[in-house]
């Protein structure tokens, strides 16, 4: 038996959603996804750390410390998305509702990368593990005999379980050492909406011309609406600009609102207080940018609803605006709009 055959019976008979065995998933925050297409590697959180490529931590900064070193010196693949952790640190969490009271435990602006699994099990230095590498761990396994033993059945279940047992095969990983050549099998990137993915080629563009003329040449940035998310934190799902009045508008799903009563009474929390807020305008003419503008505020995070920014400026050489939201100084949303036009580019 093969790895291709292992897979194929996984998508049939393992898993509630039939791609998922197809992938290894790298989950991570957008803005170190743009140093991930800028340097073309994935870097363990060793070396990120060392490069001073994480801009973002992702994860509860006490699972980490109690995390072996062998682990996070491997760049980490998971097998499927939807992981617990994912359901705590996905989207902007309130410092007052993130694991453990962890604020490092936090995701603003999720991006998945797509790895073909069989090209990736493939390369001899590739490990794997039955379970969770977080924490104390669990021992890693190579080779197709070994593959063959993971529980498919726990590693790919979706919704809720009674056994809590179970939950921890969720979390199964895959492992490359030090540094992994990502255009050795990436297959797509997925984003939450399309203003997280204009975002994406926004900072990407920003930062690094050619790798952003690279992955718009071959269109693997993509929205991905089902079966990645739980958009159950605060996110933008729209910002526009017309006529002098700048609008932005944030996600309001009944899963927000599930996890923030489940996780403010577990937390013995009553009130959330109002999230600090900025959002930056630019005016940008054929010379570059012409004029700059900031504003504070604060945001209710449990009854979010559209900011409108009115009467903003207009120079007369500006030939398009930037416009870029923070929450609590985590970029959520970065647009660039002609003025005479209305689509977002």
């Amino acid at each position: 038996m093969e790895y291709a055959d292992i897979i194929k019976d996984n998508c049939e008979n393992h898993s509630p959603v039939a791609w998922w065995p197809k992938f290894a998933f790298h989950y991570t925050d957008v803005t170190n996804a743009v140093s991930i297409l800028s340097t073309g590697f994935l870097y363990s959180r060793v070396n990120a750390e060392k490069m001073n490529l994480m801009k973002n931590d992702n994860a509860s900064r006490q699972v980490i410390d109690m995390t072996k070193t062998e682990a996070v010196a491997n760049v980490r693949f998971y097998f499927r998305p939807l992981t617990p952790t994912q359901y705590y640190n996905e989207g902007f969490k309130h410092t007052a509702l993130r694991y453990d009271n962890d604020e490092n435990a936090n995701v603003p602006v999720p991006v998945f990368f797509l790895f073909d699994i069989e090209k990736l099990l493939n390369i001899p230095e590739i490990k794997f593990s039955k379970f969770a590498q977080s924490g104390y761990g669990s021992s890693l396994c190579s080779g197709i005999k070994d593959f063959q033993k993971l529980d498919f059945d726990k590693i790919y279940s979706n919704g809720y379980v009674e056994e809590h047992e179970q939950i921890k095969y969720r979390h199964a990983e895959l492992l490359y050492p030090n540094a992994f050549a990502i255009d050795n099998c990436l297959r797509a990137i997925l984003c939450r909406n399309n203003i997280e993915r204009t975002t994406l080629l926004n900072l990407l563009k920003e930062n690094n011309k050619k790798a952003f003329y690279k992955y718009t040449r071959n269109p693997i940035i993509k929205v991905c609406r089902e079966d990645m998310f739980k958009k159950n934190g605060l996110f933008v799902t729209e910002c526009s600009y017309h006529d002098g009045k700048a609008s932005i508008s944030f996600s309001e799903t009944y899963a927000k609102k599930k996890y923030t009563d489940s996780l403010m009474a577990k937390n013995g929390v009553d009130a959330l207080n109002p999230v600090k807020a900025r959002a930056e305008f630019e005016w940008i003419g054929s010379k570059g940018v012409l004029y700059r503008s900031n504003t504070e505020f604060e945001l209710d995070y449990i009854n979010t609803s559209s900011v409108v920014f009115n009467n903003l400026p207009k120079p007369k050489e500006a030939k398009k605006i930037r416009i870029k939201l923070f929450l609590e100084d985590k970029l959520m949303c970065y647009v660039e709009q002609p003025l005479a036009e209305v689509e977002l580019i």
